[in-house]
């Protein structure tokens, strides 16, 4: 059986394996380096069970943890060029990292698994999302931080046994919460994050094509709830009926267990 591990999503941190305790990959290191070898010790995994790292974005709730990371279990980065040049301006990849550059629509073999790249919109120079193909033929997409489902989006997350699809906000509680008028109108932006509204209508569409399980991922802390994330969810797949024609997770900020499909 094909898993997924969500070990950190929220605006807060981001850190999510693909595999199993024999070895896979990491998309993002978004928490300290601590934090990230804590949450897999607490799934059975060893840290040097990480082969590779695929980095979505700079944005710090998804790079944090990288250089320490790096210093105590070297692995193989991925990431978009754009990304890579700032990761090293940064000083968040030590000089002498093994990178490759993966641009949108490229895919690269690491650990047994074939990973695809696709661009998402979202307030940074370069962002992408990952389609990652297991051994056993099985394929689960990460999709987080883009303001809307564009064409190369969709394409690239339709099909999919599993897909972590974002759910960042409730659009009431964004609108009635205490961030400031620029930062609620970049969070609704098209460059920003995706509605739980928006997040359920891209569910149903998937689950017409055949997609059965869902992960919500990369929700607020300020702006939504996990039950405002799943309700929403579970309504726009109605008359589907959850844990009967699918199976739908909320991704927890920290401490994410292992979904299997």
């Amino acid at each position: 059986m094909a898993r997924i591990y969500p070990l950190f999503s929220s605006s807060k941190g981001n850190c999510t394996f693909f595999g199993s305790p024999e070895g896979g990959i990491l998309i993002d290191c978004g928490v300290s380096c601590k934090r990230v070898c804590e949450a897999l010790a607490d799934n059975g995994i060893s840290p040097q069970a990480v082969n590779s790292i695929f980095i979505t974005h700079t944005h710090s709730d998804h790079v944090k943890g990288l250089t320490v990371f790096l210093k105590k279990y070297p692995a193989h980065i991925y990431a978009q060029q754009r990304n890579l040049d700032i990761l090293f301006e940064s000083g968040k990849l030590p000089q002498g990292a093994e990178c490759t550059a993966i641009e949108s629509g490229a895919e690269v073999s690491a650990a047994g698994f074939t990973v695809s790249a696709f661009a998402t919109p979202h307030d940074t120079p370069a962002s992408c999302g990952y389609r990652v193909t297991y051994p056993d033929g099985k394929t689960a997409v990460l999709c987080t931080d883009l303001g809307e489902v564009t064409d190369t989006v969709w394409a690239s997350i339709t099909g999919a046994d599993l897909v972590l699809l974002e759910a960042n906000y409730d659009p009431d509680m964004l609108k009635s919460g205490s961030y400031p008028p620029d930062l609620k109108s970049r969070i609704a932006s098209d460059h920003g994050h995706l509605s739980n509204g928006e997040c359920g209508r891209r569910l149903a569409m998937l689950a017409e094509g055949g997609t059965m399980h869902f992960v919500l991922g990369h929700l607020s802390e300020e702006n939504n709830t996990p039950e405002r994330a799943a309700k929403a969810a579970a309504c726009a797949l109605l008359p589907r009926e959850r844990e009967r024609d699918y199976m739908l997770y909320v991704a927890p900020p920290c401490g994410g267990k292992a979904v299997v499909f």
